[in-house]
């Protein structure tokens, strides 16, 4: 079998990783002890973080800019994705050939490409991946115009998936269900929607204890993902218990207001940012940092899967986070639930929980048992099976 990757979502940008790339390498590397022949096609900013990662695969790259080295800020990766695309639709004579051809997201300059080349090799097996839908822009934080031409792109990207697409592998979530509810509408057969697992490397987590050095981490700082409830939650939490830590680590995009805002409101002394040198966090660093603190601050509004909630509970960390439909799906009564949107409560919640040597070691049993549902050897052996 002859199988190539697609995988132009992370435009030039090397630093940070997502679900996406994540969920691609822990796979891929599986299926090639197996003997699976692959390869990837992809951007600059996607070979640097495949590197990163560890992957071996050979790649074929697209341009994601005209003459751009580096991304100067998060709206550009739209320009970069329209960049990827025109080049995959003009140059589609120098696309890979495989028999299996898998879009690791549904971003338009993933599926363009798998179009292309669907429509010139029609035996061509497409499976695309949909890790989440788009929440509609007048729910979701951030840039209102950014928002909503995301929402329509992935709008038309469901449109060619349905079409197109001999299957689409989405998540048993919530998320997935609206997905698989939009996909039938637009035409693809129940039969080609198959639900797929997200996990973590369990045994790459460090057994030995960390001495805690703060409070509470957050893990990725994204509009989405909660950025906007950080200086509103933290300031309740520190008036209801000063000097309370946090530490910001993982995915820091668009961050330079927010930081101006813990300025302003006197957060400065207990909020900090850890950043790897070169932008990458090596694996051992990232469980150690980690487990360095001793909960995990969930605020986001928006989840595919939540890695980060999966790995907190395996660093015996306990959860507290929004009350997500995702993760009530997934992670059940293993974490703390505060409704979406309720600053107070949630601040409440968390000095509850630091204040409770008893909350914390039932959160802790509970997350752990959880998240060792979720290693990747049995759910990459899963999605071996299906293809094969």
């Amino acid at each position: 079998m002859r199988l190539v990757w697609i995988l132009n979502g992370c435009g030039l940008k090397v630093e940070g990783i997502t679900g996406g790339p994540l969920r691609f390498h822990a796979v891929s590397r599986r299926w090639a002890e197996k003997g699976c022949d692959q390869r990837v096609l992809t951007t600059s900013g996607g070979k640097g973080q495949i590197h990163n990662m560890g992957s071996t695969l050979p790649t074929q790259t697209l341009p994601a800019s005209l003459w751009m080295k580096k991304e100067p800020c998060k709206p550009f990766r739209i320009w970069s994705y329209a960049v990827t695309a025109m080049a995959s639709k003009f140059g589609a004579s120098r696309l890979p050939v495989g028999d299996v051809v898998i879009t690791v997201s549904d971003y338009f300059c993933d599926v363009v490409p798998a179009v292309i080349m669907k429509r010139k090799t029609p035996q061509t097996k497409w499976i695309a991946w949909i890790h989440h839908r788009e929440t509609h822009p007048k729910h979701r934080p951030g840039n209102p115009l950014v928002n909503r031409l995301m929402y329509f792109l992935q709008g038309w990207s469901f449109r060619r998936i349905a079409r197109y697409a001999d299957e689409a592998w989405i998540y048993d979530t919530d998320a997935g269900d609206s997905v698989r509810a939009e996909l039938l509408r637009y035409g693809m057969r129940e039969g080609q929607i198959r639900r797929m697992k997200c996990g973590m490397e369990l045994q790459d987590v460090p057994s030995e204890d960390v001495p805690k050095r703060v409070d509470a981490v957050m893990v990725g700082v994204r509009p989405n993902k909660g950025m906007y409830d950080i200086v509103p939650v933290w300031t309740e939490v520190v008036r209801r218990r000063p000097g309370t830590t946090l530490r910001l680590m993982g995915g820091m995009v668009d961050t330079a207001a927010l930081m101006d805002d813990i300025t302003k409101h006197g957060l400065g002394e207990v909020i900090s940012v850890f950043q790897s040198s070169g932008g990458w966090m090596d694996t051992p660093t990232y469980y150690t940092t980690l487990k360095e603190a001793r909960i995990l601050f969930a605020p986001s509004r928006e989840e595919g899967w939540g890695i980060a909630v999966c790995e907190a509970m395996a660093c015996g960390l306990p959860v507290v986070g929004y009350d997500l439909p995702t993760y009530r799906r997934i992670y059940g009564d293993a974490f703390v639930k505060v409704p979406i949107g309720d600053t107070a409560t949630f601040a409440a919640e968390i000095c509850k929980m630091l204040d409770s040597v008893a909350d914390v070691d039932a959160f802790q049993k509970k997350g752990m048992h959880c998240a060792k549902q979720y290693g990747w050897d049995s759910i990459a052996d899963e999605d071996w099976a299906h293809l094969t």
